[in-house]
């Protein structure tokens, strides 16, 4: 049953390809609770680098997901660190400071940390962020011939221009996307992030998530969710957490918080109208769920345009 469940997600996924480059180190840099704003596939080509809350080292030829919305905590090469806080990267100025691009081909050099990256997104039904919404964690990944050859095809496109260049890198991603579903689906470990799939098939659950996506401005209470799904009002939550293991209420303001973020970075809009926009009707409830939800102050995220990685 869930092998015949994600088949059928993996079929309704749509993958965003966002970049792909190699780069070397260098000066050792530590980024501290930085919220990514996109998944983030990483290969080590060679030297240290580290992931996650425990700092886990990747070695060389192995890879690491971090799936968007994720803090991320990245150390590249070996310390001492410049340490960045949640702002990360302020600029690609600022980032290539610490990281260089370098052409894919480029030999190894001994003693020197370089490593390669691929961005993108995968969105479920065109709406919903998929690695985010079955809760994965920052996933390590062993060597793996097939996911390097794709990455490989995808960087000497990157660096080509080639007729189809466009098609050709948002194929080899997608394929990249299904090995990572297989990977997923094979590790008894992840086992409570597959047993979430079956949910996603359900046509009042998706009615209601996308519903939310459209719609952060407006009521969503659960009186209002449950007439949708045709749902008793005094069930609706129950039948939501019982398929997401999530409360409604949370879910909803969640996304309100997530586009808001979104919205500091890429609009002029000030505070007050960014929070009403995604459904607050307070200003000053929404800077305090805010700052718990990113750590930093919406003020703060204003400041900086982010290229975290």
């Amino acid at each position: 049953m869930v092998k015949d469940s994600f088949n059928r997600i993996v079929d309704a996924l749509e993958v965003k390809y966002v970049l792909a480059s190699k780069r070397m180190v260098v000066q050792p840099v530590e980024l501290s609770n930085v919220i990514e704003q996109k998944d983030i596939l990483i290969k080590v080509n060679s030297g240290f680098f580290s992931s996650c809350k425990n700092h886990r080292e990747i070695p060389q030829d192995t890879f690491c997901l971090i799936p968007r919305g994720s803090l991320v905590q990245f150390r590249h090469g070996k310390g001492p660190y410049i340490q960045l806080g949640s702002e990360g990267f302020t600029s690609v100025e600022h980032r290539e400071k610490f990281l260089k691009p370098i052409h894919f081909e480029a030999p190894l050099k001994p003693g020197v940390d370089v490593f390669s990256i691929l961005g993108f997104e995968v969105l479920i039904h065109g709406a919903i962020p998929f690695f985010s919404i079955i809760e994965l964690p920052c996933l390590f990944i062993d060597k793996n011939d097939v996911l390097t050859d794709l990455l490989n095809k995808i960087l000497a496109e990157e660096n080509g221009d080639q007729l189809g260049k466009t098609t050709m890198v948002k194929k080899y991603t997608e394929q990249i996307i299904i090995h990572i579903c297989r990977l997923i689906y094979n590790n008894p470990e992840l086992s409570s992030q597959t047993q979430k799939l079956g949910y996603l098939l359900d046509k009042r659950l998706i009615s209601i998530i996308q519903y939310i996506q459209d719609n952060l401005e407006k009521d969503l209470s659960n009186n209002k969710i449950a007439e949708l799904a045709y749902v008793s009002k005094d069930y609706i939550g129950q039948f939501f957490k019982s398929l997401t293991n999530t409360n409604l209420q949370d879910f909803i303001e969640n996304r309100r918080l997530e586009q808001a973020h979104f919205l500091l970075r890429t609009t002029t809009d000030n505070i007050q109208e960014i929070a009403h926009k995604v459904g607050f009707k307070d200003p000053a409830y929404f800077s305090r769920r805010f700052k718990i939800r990113y750590l930093q102050n919406a003020k703060e995220v204003r400041k900086y345009d982010y290229t975290v990685m």
